[in-house]
């Protein structure tokens, strides 16, 4: 069982921000347990204050993780560095003969997003979709994501909060790493975007219970 502190992390991991009365309505808790809570974290570094003014009444302050406080949300870097030395150890002249840089390093990314999947693969056959996103999330969990999944008025969301792959790829506009290992552990197309809103900066995954022509296309390329 998580401890309050844990989950106000995760909060703060999720919403980039929040109050202490915003901390507490979430958890359910009483806003002087949140204030204490956030006060021993601040005081552990893993959080930080800042006071923002109030059209009225008394200014309120904005709690925020540090960076000693996203590392509580370790990514597997081991993980990934053993699949993609193993690929560049497999590699072949002829694999890389005229690929510039950028093409290589998409490549490797590419390889170990199969490897990934061929590692964590799950039965999907007799799975509804949804029961295929549970397990989905709870792969992106192993390798060190920080990944939560709800349904929406189009199908389902996925968000990644922890993405491995985003700090191995320069492009701003995607992951394909990521998203070629969801749609193979899926077996259903998925459509990516980035997030950013505030502090908070995450892959967002949508999955439609009837994709349209474009989004199979991208599970057969992938």
């Amino acid at each position: 069982m998580q401890t309050t502190k844990h989950q106000i992390l995760e909060l703060l991991k999720r919403t980039g921000s929040a109050t202490i009365e915003e901390a507490a309505g979430s958890l359910t808790i009483a806003s002087m347990t949140a204030r204490q809570h956030l006060l021993g974290l601040e005081r552990d570094g893993l959080v930080q204050s800042e006071k923002v003014k109030r059209a009225n009444g008394r200014p309120h302050y904005l709690f925020y993780l540090t960076s000693k406080g996203d590392e509580m949300f370790p990514r597997r870097f081991d993980v990934l560095a053993a699949i993609l030395l193993d690929e560049v150890g497999a590699l072949r002249a002829d694999d890389i003969d005229g690929l510039d840089g950028d093409q290589k390093r998409s490549l490797l990314i590419q390889r170990a997003a199969d490897r990934l999947a061929l590692r964590y693969r799950f039965p999907v056959d007799g799975r509804s979709l949804e029961e295929r996103i549970q397990a989905l999330t709870d792969v992106l969990h192993a390798i060190g994501g920080f990944a939560e999944w709800l349904r929406t008025d189009d199908g389902y969301e996925i968000r990644d909060y922890n993405c491995v792959f985003a700090s191995l790829t320069s492009q701003s506009d995607g992951c394909p790493g990521h998203l070629r290992l969801i749609t193979q552990l899926l077996q259903w197309p998925a459509r990516h975007e980035v997030v950013v809103e505030g502090r908070v900066h995450c892959c967002r995954y949508i999955v439609s219970p009837q994709p349209g022509e474009a989004e199979e296309g991208l599970l057969l390329n992938a």
